[in-house]
């Protein structure tokens, strides 16, 4: 499932707004910029919150489920209800 369409059903559609923001300023400049949405918003060490293009993502409890991190005090859960999305295998970069 596309990440933007799960945060929008989950109560995240700020999130979704600040996806979308960032990929048609990368659209307008030519940019082919690709991004794993999920990396972004598991955070880094320790829970700490991705910048991208100046905008800080915050740290979602649901990312770091499906990215198989440490739950951390900081991560955020707006749906006690949602469901993590699984991971999809693309075939893209197949392990060698």
């Amino acid at each position: 499932m596309d990440a933007r369409r799960w945060l929008r059903e989950n109560d995240y559609s700020d999130i979704a707004d600040m996806i979308d923001e960032i990929m048609d300023e990368w659209q307008s400049a030519g940019k082919k910029t690709r991004r794993n949405w999920w990396d972004i918003l598991a955070g880094g060490m320790s829970g700490k919150p991705s910048t991208r293009e100046g905008r800080e993502f915050p740290v979602l409890r649901a990312a770091q489920q499906r990215q198989g991190k440490p739950i951390t005090e900081n991560a955020l859960c707006r749906n006690p209800d949602e469901k993590v999305p699984p991971l999809v295998k693309s075939g893209r970069w197949p392990k060698k």
